[in-house]
């Protein structure tokens, strides 16, 4: 059984009048469409490709491919490539791979399951889902005779499920041959006929999201990403990070300004004072006359910008129709994912950056540390509330919740059980005792919860098991506490940025809070957000020390023994009001959004 590689070549509407019109090898980054093609293909199959083209090809186009790819087996138009289905083997699978829906990530781990699935039987797809801005769409709910019932917001990562393009799609030869006249120009309508035809079929979301090739916007966008990638990347000299890339044989004139990032591929020229404004790509062998502009835009291979020219936003492959003088501003939206946007940094030496770029793993090494030291050190103590647990209630001695971590990705929060096996399937029919509103449930004295269970979650030993999944990397012992997605739909900026960071078993919101008995959802959000902005190793350090006292003061640890007043607005809204605790909550109407109070976070 052998996988072969298609790629699938096209000419987009924006390239129909350039040379030689090929997406395939349209300038992308430090390469072309074909070359990171290729690269994210490497995790599913490393056999030389066959190029398929949906135009007609001529002696020219297939010159450009070998020059661009030597070791391409077939380069032949669409409808040759079908008469040649019958050359494969029917155990044979074909790995069809479409430029316009490029995947955003070289080492997308959709790519590697593509690979991994067991049966060859099944047509594998991989599949770009929908997105939206800010992550989310909303509907209005109405009922039969026209009445609103509710807005439902529903957000990419979890209830939208709708897909977009298909980037490629791993297809059994024998599928192909027995179908009739399977279309394989369109990879979204093969994966359409193929299950109309009871062809089983599997989709697989690629996890870092697509980009659309098909517009000149999309491929401009692809490029500031992958440009912005590489300066990042780029060694530091002097202390400073360089923002030009450039091959071999580049010539750059003296007077030339270059404000980066820029990549300039080989035997790239800019000419006597030329302005070249990143993120832009200049392609092989291209030269920018003397005093052009180049402002955010893609020249491909062997092109010349004339002397005087301005090129802003716009891919200039040699269309003759079209002025090399700006093509004014384009839209990146339409592109099915935004590229990072290119920020001013701190100094690569200075203070601050050390700060972030080393916080993060200073923080990983000891969350690990400290939670293998303390699951030794608690397992004498784990082992008898596993005996007290077993014996009072039937059931397993751990419960795993599903909960949102790291960018929303899902993971089991693990506590010791402290209810009855399937409280959280009767959470349901308790929602008429619910006493907050919200999307948290809290009951008082719960009927579900058992004696070791009250007494577990009075001292907090029920979360000794979440110092597996601080080990494991899902949890931190310091962050925003752990929540399933229904309790993390109220307020998308604060989603966001609670999700941007690890959650964790303790937390400014834990140990800060003093509304408990009234449901302090306003609080919560506040101090997520909080500690998302100011977090640091020396204000984890004080959480964690504080965090027993807090035991005993029920919470209430005054704010300002972890953060200047300054950092939380204290000092801002002190003139108006004088009562500490009136500006606290005066504060938090500036960073949170309306809400309900809910109750506790705790796991059910």
């Amino acid at each position: 059984m052998w996988t072969f590689p298609v790629l699938l070549d096209c000419r987009p509407a924006f390239l129909l009048r350039a040379q030689p019109g090929s997406l395939l090898l349209a300038p992308l980054g430090d390469g072309t469409v074909l070359s990171h093609l290729r690269a994210r293909l490497d995790a599913v199959t490393t056999a030389p490709p066959v190029i398929v083209a949906r135009f007609d090809v001529d002696a020219a186009y297939r010159a450009a491919i070998h020059d661009a790819c030597p070791d391409a087996e077939i380069v032949e138009p669409l409808p040759a490539f079908a008469e040649r289905l019958h050359t494969y083997e029917p155990s044979d699978r074909l790995l069809l791979a479409d430029p316009t829906c490029l995947p955003l990530e070289a080492r997308d781990g959709a790519l590697a399951r593509l690979r991994e699935e067991a049966d060859s039987r099944a047509v594998r797809h991989l599949v770009a889902l929908e997105q939206h801005r800010e992550g989310t769409r909303e509907f209005v709910d109405a009922d039969a005779s026209g009445r609103v019932r509710a807005i439902q917001r529903y957000y990419d990562s979890a209830t939208w499920p709708f897909t977009t393009g298909v980037a490629a799609s791993l297809v059994p030869v024998a599928c192909l041959r027995v179908s009739h006249e399977p279309p394989l120009g369109s990879l979204a309508r093969l994966r359409r006929v193929l299950s109309s035809q009871g062809v089983p079929s599997r989709d697989f979301p690629l996890e870092g999201g697509a980009v659309s090739l098909s517009t000149e916007q999309g491929l401009l966008a692809m490029n500031e990403r992958s440009v912005l990638a590489i300066a990042r990347n780029l060694p530091a000299r002097d202390g400073l990070r360089s923002s030009v890339h450039a091959g071999r044989n580049v010539r750059i004139h003296p007077s030339a300004s270059l404000i980066g990032p820029v990549v300039l591929q080989d035997g790239a020229e800019i000419e006597e004072a030329a302005t070249i404004i990143g993120p832009a790509v200049i392609g092989p062998g291209s030269r920018v006359g003397a005093r052009a502009t180049v402002a955010q835009s893609v020249v491909g291979a062997n092109q010349e910008v004339r002397a005087g020219a301005e090129l802003r936003h716009h891919v200039y492959l040699g269309d003759p129709e079209r002025s090399a003088v700006g093509a004014g501003e384009t839209d990146i939206q339409s592109a099915w994912q935004e590229p990072n946007t290119w920020e001013t940094s701190p100094h690569p030496l200075s203070p601050e950056t050390t700060r972030r770029r080393y916080y993060p793993a200073i923080k990983r090494a000891i969350d690990a540390v400290a939670a293998a030291l303390g699951i030794v050190l608690l397992s004498p103590l784990g082992i008898l509330v596993s005996i007290l647990v077993k014996l009072e209630s039937r059931g397993p001695v751990h419960f795993g919740h599903l909960r949102e971590g790291l960018d929303g990705r899902p993971f089991r929060c693990w506590k010791f059980r402290t209810m009855v096996t399937g409280a959280d399937v009767q959470q349901r029919r308790l929602a008429r005792l619910n006493q907050v509103d919200g999307p948290q449930f809290k009951v008082k004295r719960d009927p579900r919860r058992t004696r070791v269970g009250r007494l577990l979650s009075l001292t907090n030993l029920d979360e000794i098991p979440q110092l597996w999944n601080v080990l494991l990397g899902e949890m931190s012992l310091v962050g925003p506490r752990p929540s399933p997605f229904r309790e993390n739909q109220v307020c998308v900026p604060w989603r966001e940025g609670r999700l941007s960071v690890r959650p964790g078993i303790t937390g400014l919101w834990q140990i800060c809070r003093h509304d408990r008995h009234k449901g302090d959802f306003h609080q919560w959000i506040y101090y997520d957000l909080l500690y998302v902005r100011n977090m640091s190793l020396w204000l984890d350090v004080k959480i964690l020390a504080l965090t027993p006292l807090s035991f005993l003061r029920s919470g209430a640890i005054p704010l300002s023994w972890l953060l200047s007043p300054a950092t939380y607005g204290e000092r801002r809204t002190a003139s108006r009001q004088p009562d500490a605790q009136i500006d606290q909550h005066e504060a938090l109407r500036l960073d949170a959004p309306e809400a309900a109070e809910p109750a506790d976070t705790r796991l059910p």
